[in-house]
């Protein structure tokens, strides 16, 4: 039996050399020899190193490009952050310019309102003329003790006068002339008054009360409210005599001490 035998095939080993020449004038050369797993290694090696530096490349393109986007995001934020700003600053200082307009009608209207507030105190107080035409005037003091108004003066004018009374002005107004309220307030009663006929009472609302003793025809009614130098009585030819009370806290005070007297 015959056997047919195949000729072997034998491996070569590829062997490489690296030769390094190198341009000085000594001529040297290098030469390396590498064997062929060596050199697969080597090229291996290089190529994993070249492909890492390609991806390094790629990851960085879009590493750049990524923050290139986020960076025109955050330009394009603080633009619009800006114009914003802006429009704040613009809308605050329109409103620090109203607020300032405004403090100021608001000081002109505390101050308007204080001046009326002082004008309508004023005008509460009773330092009127009680009548509007001319007339003379006595101090005397309206007593219990005494019927007339007469007897009132008499004692008002003696030296040894009673002033256990309550303090009164007795005016003698000419004829023509009015009984005026002396301040702005309310008429809280009229009654029949034994010496004068009639006896107006108005509250001033601040603690001033004013009385009005007169015979002649009442003009005003309970509950009214009158304003100072409106007319009270007129005065005729039968009721000249006026008698003039004002009361402080429920306290007769001499009304002398209130009257402006002009003229």
């Amino acid at each position: 039996m015959s056997t047919d035998l195949k000729p072997r095939k034998h491996r070569h080993k590829r062997h490489y050399t690296i030769m390094i020449v190198s341009g000085d004038s000594d001529g040297q050369n290098k030469r390396f020899h590498l064997g062929h797993i060596k050199t697969q290694l080597l090229a291996f090696g290089a190529f994993a190193l070249l492909l890492a530096v390609i991806c390094y490349i790629v990851y960085s393109s879009i590493t750049i490009s990524t923050l290139k986007t986020i960076e025109q995001s955050h330009l394009s934020q603080i633009e619009e952050l800006s114009e914003a700003n802006a429009s704040l600053e613009s809308s605050l200082s329109e409103l620090e310019a109203t607020s300032e307009q405004l403090k100021v009608a608001l000081n002109q209207k505390v101050e308007t309102e204080k001046t009326a507030a002082e004008e309508d105190e004023q005008l509460h107080l009773p330092t009127g003329f009680p009548l509007n035409g001319t007339a003379s005037m006595k101090s005397a003091y309206d007593s219990a003790d005494t019927t007339t108004v007469e007897e009132d003066l008499t004692n008002a004018e003696s030296e040894d006068a009673d002033t256990s009374g309550d303090p009164i002005v007795i005016f003698t107004a000419s004829n023509g002339s009015n009984i005026v309220a002396t301040a702005n307030g309310t008429v809280t009663s009229i009654i029949t008054d034994s010496k004068y006929g009639n006896c107006i009472t108005i509250d001033h609302g601040n603690g001033y009360i004013t009385i009005y003793r007169n015979s002649g025809d009442v003009l005003v009614s309970e509950g009214k409210e009158v304003t100072k130098g409106e007319v009270l009585i007129a005065v005729g030819e039968s009721n000249t005599t006026l008698g003039y009370q004002i009361q402080l806290d429920g306290e007769y005070i001499d009304p002398e001490t209130m009257i402006e007297i002009s003229g």
